[in-house]
């Protein structure tokens, strides 16, 4: 006979979270395989907006231009003197405005397929006049859940074309530095518009970091008062969102390290230092996600080990319980057989005397019990 095998309910609920959490991993393979077959140009993703919208910054020094309906690309060929230029995109769902986009820009077809695919790992590529980055951004959307974005740059000698999936607030901070003329930007060229822009987004990730660790303390104090269900659940959210940040975070700090060894020449060498902070900033992010990571763990176990404790202090009740009992139900059990040629029977004070006995042996087995700190 095969010993029986014990399913402890709460590994079971880990194990189905966690089969859950993997389902979405190949979410667009068939999307992808059947691009790929058609050899046509196919947005890859959740449409999150209904129309593609873009903004046109032109600026100098002495003044910026901001046009929100902008179709005129001519600036890609023809720019003006000492001027740049910033086209923002929100949605990239629209195949046809991202091929216009990209026959002014002469962009190579594998480029705009990578703008299209929101599913890309984070990377650079150079071409011969502009540079390609694709990195993601991740922002809070709820507790314990994120709201995860591509978001591709391409880099000119006099401008940067970024992409967005939907409209958010990265770069709300840049366009007011643009429109009143604070800070460098307007002094600087496009490569240093590209670096304030991916510092934008891994300010993002160290906000989101900083909001999960807020929300993880306060998990921590529920944990050590009422642990329950709801808790291995929320332990478990974060950890699967904490996984997420750190797999986006990992390509998006190779692809820094790749502007920096690569030297292009659209970058210029006064400003490779600020790329070289982003890749250190991009390193303290991910030692602060696996310190995060590590911490959720330590969490899950103390999770464990508080129900353990909690069973353990719940049979160790019953055990003292049934010890005290067990020699009074022995008793009860001996004097209620139905013998002739049982002498206390008859005694006047049998009942009184049987149960003082049992009283002094309950008594004495806690007193025992208590001496030797079981209770």
């Amino acid at each position: 006979m095969k010993p029986t095998t014990l399913i402890r309910p709460d590994k079971l609920l880990v194990k189905g979270i966690k089969t859950l959490s993997s389902m979405t991993l190949d979410l667009y393979a068939d999307e992808k395989a059947e691009a790929k077959a058609k050899a046509t140009l196919t947005f890859i993703g959740k449409k999150k907006i209904d129309k593609v919208r873009s903004q046109l910054y032109q600026y100098n020094p002495d003044a910026c231009l901001k046009n929100e309906k902008s179709k005129d690309f001519e600036f890609i060929s023809s720019p003006a003197e000492d001027a740049i230029y910033w086209l923002n995109f929100h949605g990239v769902h629209n195949v046809k405005v991202i091929q216009t986009i990209g026959g002014a820009a002469g962009l190579d077809r594998l480029t705009i397929r990578h703008i299209l695919d929101t599913t890309q790992r984070p990377k650079v590529e150079e071409y011969d006049h502009y540079l390609f980055c694709s990195v993601k951004s991740i922002l809070n959307k709820a507790e314990g859940e994120l709201n995860v974005e591509q978001l591709s740059f391409i880099l000119g000698p006099h401008y940067v074309i970024s992409f967005q999936e939907e409209i958010g607030d990265h770069f709300e901070g840049i366009r007011n530095k643009l429109s009143e003329g604070v800070g460098l930007l307007r002094k600087r060229k496009s490569d240093y518009l590209l670096s304030q822009l991916l510092d934008a987004i891994l300010d993002n990730y160290f906000e989101t970091i900083d909001k999960m660790n807020l929300e993880i303390t306060a998990l921590e104090k529920e944990l050590f008062k009422n642990p329950g269900k709801d808790t291995l659940v929320s332990l478990e959210a974060y950890k699967r969102s904490a996984q997420v940040i750190k797999k986006a975070l990992g390509p998006f700090k190779e692809a820094l390290l790749n502007i920096l060894n690569q030297r292009s020449g659209l970058i210029k060498r006064e400003n490779l230092r600020y790329f070289k902070d982003l890749a250190n900033s991009a390193t303290a992010a991910l030692e602060e996600i696996e310190s995060t990571l590590k911490m959720l763990e330590g969490l899950t176990n103390i999770h464990f080990a508080t129900l353990s404790q909690k069973m353990n202090e719940t049979m160790k009740m019953l055990t003292m319980v049934a010890t005290i009992f067990i020699p009074l139900t022995f008793i009860a059990g001996v004097y209620g057989m139905n013998f002739e040629n049982m002498p206390e029977l008859r005694h006047r004070f049998g009942y009184f005397i049987t149960l003082g006995v049992m009283g002094v042996i309950a008594v004495g087995s806690m007193i025992y019990m208590r001496h030797k700190k079981w209770m």
